[in-house]
């Protein structure tokens, strides 16, 4: 491996079970002296800000990922005395054979053709940065690959869209004036019924902070999205979360009892217990002053983690916990809580919207979407039957 290929895996560090490179580089080592000149003759300890940007160009989900691909793909070759950097085709072959092959307590196949496939992109990338072929292009790597997916086809797990309806009854039934399960009931409310009306993703909704929602005297609730899965550059996004007709499913009255009840915690147990018990869940608040807005500070977290105790710790919480939220709240209310998922929020909104006659691009307004065969999935397959000509057969 040449010097300019330790240098880029140096600073992708592209991970491994005992590193990449054979050669290990110390904080001040010069470039080899080809590279250099008034651009390259640079220390590599001058060169911490170019690797913390590089790290930066992809999402910390997907560079663990392709951390854990790589760091297994390594593992597996070790094992066998064989190549990882740069791996022959047919190594990468019988890997992915191998992945495809491993069946779970059930005898069902354990890998996924999607995350096979991921496989394959990780270690594709490995080889990118360090300076070889892709693998994944040799007929051999392709054709099995390809194999794969037509061998190990199975329909994609789509969690149950939560519908307007299911949310009523869902939301309903949430406790939000006992102590101290009446804390928890308001987050998760004020998460179930933004979630829905925003079509919010599970990491974004996980994610917002106080100065990304601001109140709205026509439109309700306006919230910025500074970040998503679609956009890692920041972009940003603004959605529109409407006054409700009832206030148990209005996303502005649920925003303002949750920052009601994050004041009050604020302030001390006493008056998050009274704020909490007097909490006014059957009537319209959406349009009244909400001073105890200004008390939170901007850059802290929206949605909380809530003990069994009434605690609100101060930090974010996880998708996961949006996830689990909904299903033990949906399952509460009489569904099977492992249909449902934190997707959907998301789902419910795209297919209730369809439902109601929205288009494609007004869906697409405020869920986000770049594609619109991503959105005529939910049309599809939780709305067959409207548009089709089947109905019009007579039958």
């Amino acid at each position: 491996m040449d010097d300019t290929s330790e240098l880029r895996l140096e600073l992708t560090r592209v991970p491994s079970a005992g590193g990449v490179g054979s050669r290990r580089h110390n904080g001040r080592s010069k470039l080899h002296p080809a590279q250099r000149g008034s651009a390259l003759a640079l220390d590599l300890g001058d060169l911490a800000d170019v690797r913390k940007f590089q790290e930066a160009s992809v999402a910390a989900n997907t560079r663990r990922g392709f951390e854990m691909d790589w760091a297994t793909f390594t593992a597996w070759c070790r094992e066998r005395s064989v190549d990882e950097l740069p791996a022959h085709p047919l190594t990468v072959a019988s890997h992915l054979s191998w992945m495809a092959n491993l069946l779970d307590e059930h005898g069902d196949p354990f890998y996924a053709p999607g995350t096979i496939a991921r496989r394959l992109a990780s270690i594709n990338k490995a080889h990118v940065y360090a300076g070889h072929p892709k693998p994944g292009e040799h007929i051999d790597v392709a054709a099995t690959i390809a194999g794969i997916k037509r061998e190990r086809s199975r329909p994609t797990d789509r969690k149950t869209p939560l519908l307007v309806s299911d949310l009523k009854n869902t939301v309903a039934l949430i406790d939000q004036n006992s102590w101290p399960a009446g804390v928890i009931g308001h987050r998760d409310a004020a998460i179930l019924v933004m979630g829905l009306a925003g079509a919010f993703r599970r990491s974004e909704i996980a994610g917002l902070r106080i100065r990304d929602v601001r109140r709205h005297p026509e439109d309700g609730l306006v919230v910025t999205l500074a970040k998503s899965k679609t956009d890692q550059e920041g972009v940003g996004m603004v959605k529109g979360l409407p006054f409700g007709v009832s206030p148990f499913v209005c996303p502005p009255c649920a925003f303002a009892r949750w920052v009601r009840v994050l004041v009050a915690a604020e302030r001390g147990r006493a008056d998050l217990m009274r704020t909490v018990r007097l909490s006014p869940t059957g009537t319209h608040i959406c349009r009244e002053p909400l001073p105890e807005l200004a008390e939170l500070p901007a850059t802290a977290p929206l949605f909380r983690p809530v003990t069994k105790h009434g605690t609100i710790t101060p930090r974010h919480i996880g998708g996961q916990t949006v996830n689990d939220m909904l299903q033990r709240r949906v399952e509460a209310a009489g569904y099977n809580g492992a249909e449902f998922g934190g997707h959907s929020l998301r789902a419910g909104f795209i297919t209730q919207a369809f439902r109601e006659g929205a288009t494609h691009h007004e869906v697409m307004r405020q869920s986000g979407h770049k594609d619109v065969g991503s959105v005529e999935v939910y049309s599809r397959e939780r709305d067959p039957l409207r548009h089709n000509a089947v109905t019009k057969l007579g039958l």
